[in-house]
């Protein structure tokens, strides 16, 4: 009938106009176009309904018509076209929120009545009460839960929107979080715990008070909190989605884990407390029930993710897992006790210490398994006095706790540290050659120590931890010095009388050069992990054994004269290279000291 009347009027104003002299152009056509979709969109914007919205629709629709016939005649169907595409596109978007209203009411399985006449409604409603006493007392309350209830939905409709504008909001401001680009959450968001309730329109956050306020006031305290409830539980389920990244593999799931975890604690459910308190003010306990219904099954899922991880016993490989799960709940610990304070949300905060507490066992349990892999270790090194599997194999578990970086467990590792060293002291006895077992030990000592530095356990041990392993490795020098060195040294010695030391210089020449080429033989094919250690040896032999025998040769060039090239096989820098050639490891070096 619109469109009837719509195309009448405008063939009207078309023949009444047509002695009017020009013609219009396209910029006057588009103008009245452009209004006529200005008309609708304002027809359709919720917060603008005075009432004259399609009248402007009809009004501009019908001078498009007109100008389109003023170009052409045959134009106006064209314009008769646009027209009706806008009033049939006005009717499916009418018919489109119509079906949405109906469907959340269904969701609720909400009954109500309609009737066309407002008056007819409340009167209707009223004679129910007024007739109540000849009725049952439960089909009062139904009615008046009813009568509550139809005030209550529209306000909820508009809810939902406000969910999906203040979740997009939220993903915005967390963008750079959410993509890794920062390592923390904006401060501005963790420090504005009023970040939801300005997200929400303001009259909707006052008309949800006033009607929670009048639920409240007719005894449907229940109703009126699971209604709230339900609303927010929509909103958080929401905003987990969104955060919840489809990441493969256990690291992906901890990381989206992490990040849920943070948000919720450090923004969400503080601004889901300010929210209920302010929705309920007045009500303290209602609000305090609310708010422990709303976060109780989400918070219970994030826990229950820590909780698989506390249960049952778990290998080693999992221990990186473990810690991080352990350390950002322990982190999160505070949160929980800030928010958590009320006696329907107390339960939350138990669960949180007692899952914490659980993974706490946990760990203990998995330092338990690095002390028996120390002390069930029969391994063999690779190479002469190299590096023990079980010290690589309990470093790199270890690594897991620097990353961690708290002091919570550094009585555990340093424990675990201790009984390492314990366990290489003891094996270090099992070498034959008591220089190569010193040998030994420097290369793990030093190993260790340079492994807590890269894994940053220094942070949780301290620097002096690091300073008495480094004194630890240069004490196992001197012992390595005398039990290898000592005797080849000795051979060195000068004597007083110089016709006796011509022959005893000979005897200690021999001595040395064959006591030489035998220790360089060894310690050429034993081995030094670390070059600056390996340095640090070597240049403490060259002082000691370079010098003690070049002042010998010097001597036993001052009393054998020119006879004494006959006996001297290596000079002092033959042996000052040969020494630089020490912990090599090169099984070629071996052949070229044979001939």
């Amino acid at each position: 009938m619109a469109f009837f009347v719509l195309t009448i009027t405008s063939l009207y104003s078309y023949f009444s106009d047509k002695a009017m002299k020009g013609k219009p152009d396209a910029y006057i056509v588009t103008s009245y176009a452009a209004f006529s979709v200005t008309s609708l969109s304002l027809q359709r914007q919720s917060k603008s309904q005075f009432g004259f919205e399609v009248d402007l629709l009809y009004f501009f629709l019908g001078c498009v018509i007109v100008q389109f016939m003023k170009i052409q005649l045959w134009l106006g169907f064209v314009g008769i076209c646009f027209s009706y595409s806008l009033i049939i596109l006005r009717s499916s978007l009418d018919a489109l929120a119509k079906n949405r209203y109906r469907r959340f009411q269904d969701e609720h399985h909400l009954l109500l009545q309609v009737n066309t006449n407002p008056l007819q409604v409340k009167n209707d409603i009223n004679s129910n009460l007024v007739s109540s006493n000849n009725m049952p007392q439960n089909t009062q309350q139904l009615d008046e839960q009813v009568a509550i209830e139809a005030n209550v939905l529209p306000s909820m409709e508009d809810c939902r929107w406000a969910n999906l504008a203040a979740v997009n909001m939220l993903k915005c401001n967390l963008n750079k979080y959410l993509q890794d680009m920062v390592h923390r959450i904006p401060e501005v968001l963790v420090n504005d715990h009023n970040f939801l309730i300005d997200e929400l329109p303001s009259q909707l956050v006052s008309d949800l008070h006033e009607k929670v306020k009048l639920m409240i006031q007719k005894g449907l305290e229940k109703l009126c909190v699971d209604q709230y409830c339900s609303w927010r539980r929509e909103f958080l389920d929401l905003v987990g989605k969104e955060l919840s990244t489809q990441e493969i593999g256990e690291k992906g799931r901890i990381k989206s884990w992490i990040k849920v975890s943070n948000v919720s604690l450090k923004i969400l459910f503080p601004n889901e407390r300010r929210l209920s308190d302010r929705i309920f003010l007045g009500y303290p306990s209602a609000a305090d029930r609310s708010f422990a219904q709303i976060c109780g099954e989400f918070t219970s899922n994030l826990l229950d993710f820590g909780n698989g991880f506390a249960n049952g016993s778990h290998p080693l490989n999992l221990f990186p897992s473990v810690l991080q799960v352990f350390g950002v709940l322990h982190e999160l610990i505070p949160e929980f006790e800030s928010v958590f304070l009320d006696q329907f949300s107390a339960s939350l905060r138990t669960e949180a210490v007692t899952t914490r507490k659980r993974l706490r066992e946990t760990i203990n349990e998995m330092f338990t398994q690095l002390e028996n892999l120390i002390n069930c270790d029969a391994s063999e090194v690779a190479c002469p006095g190299g590096i023990c599997p079980v010290s690589v194999e309990v470093m790199n578990h270890l690594s897991a706790v620097g990353e961690f970086g708290s002091s919570l467990l550094s009585g555990e590792v340093t424990r675990i540290i201790a009984l390492l060293e314990s366990h290489l002291e003891a094996k270090s006895k099992h070498y034959s050659n008591s220089a190569l077992g010193f040998v030994f030990l420097m290369n793990n000592e030093r190993y260790i120590e340079k492994k807590a530095k890269q894994y940053q356990l220094d942070k949780i041990l301290g620097n002096q931890w690091i300073r008495q392993r480094t004194a630890k490795v240069r004490e196992n020098c001197e012992p390595y010095r005398r039990s290898s060195w000592e005797e080849v040294l000795g051979f060195l010695k000068l004597g007083t009388e110089e016709i006796e030391e011509a022959e005893s210089m000979k005897k200690k020449l021999n001595l040395f050069n064959l006591q030489f080429n035998q220790i360089w033989r060894d310690q050429s094919a034993w081995f030094i992990h670390d070059e600056e250690l390996k340095e640090e040896i070597i240049t403490s032999l060259r002082k000691t054994v370079s010098h003690s025998y070049g002042l010998f040769i010097w001597r036993f060039n001052y009393v054998l004269g020119k006879d004494a090239n006959e006996f001297i096989k290596y000079s002092v820098l033959d042996i000052d290279d040969l020494l630089k050639d020490l912990f090599g490891w090169r099984d070629e070096k071996l052949v070229e000291m044979e001939d």
